[in-house]
């Protein structure tokens, strides 16, 4: 007896596994429907667009056409001369290599140095260092007199070395 129940839960495990098998595939197939329809809508809205694109150009076209036979009928020649008399100028080259959002706005225009006089005295490190010049002159001074170590000396001190260099 105990032989029978044995075979009746195979039996059973192997129904639902035939079961579970069964949907597996049918959500397969389902969904493969849906992105088949999917990807044909796809297909038919670029054909569509393709083909408002090719009429457009084809009215373009045929507005271009009758503009030069007017152009012709004006001129007293044929569209095909009149062409080549006014051929096209050449494509013009794109503005900038880059897209909108990259381009560089154009370079300022450089301005024109003016002459500065010329002091007819020697510039100021010549000059004897004084309390009242500011650390930022005396500093160019100690620059000028090749003084190491100027920038992280006092005021009293560049104005002693200053004063000792010369």
């Amino acid at each position: 007896m105990a032989s029978k129940k044995k075979s009746t839960t195979g039996k059973k495990s192997a129904s639902r596994a035939k079961e579970a098998a069964k949907k597996a595939a049918d959500k397969a197939k389902n969904r493969a429907k849906k992105e088949a329809a999917k990807a044909k809508k796809q297909a038919k809205k670029a054909a569509d667009k393709a083909k408002s694109a090719a009429k457009k150009a084809k009215k373009k076209a045929g507005k271009a056409k009758r503009a030069a036979k007017k152009a012709a009928k004006k001129h007293g020649k044929k569209p095909k001369e009149l062409a080549e008399a006014v051929a096209p100028a050449p494509a013009a080259a794109p503005a900038a290599p880059y897209p909108p959002s990259r381009r560089t706005w154009p370079a300022a225009p450089t301005p024109t140095p003016t002459p500065t006089p010329t002091p007819s005295t020697p510039p100021a490190a010549s000059a004897a260092p004084s309390s009242d010049d500011t650390i930022v002159v005396l500093r160019a001074k100690a620059r000028e007199l090749g003084i190491a170590n100027y920038s992280r000396l006092t005021k009293a001190q560049l104005v002693e070395r200053i004063s000792a260099g010369r």
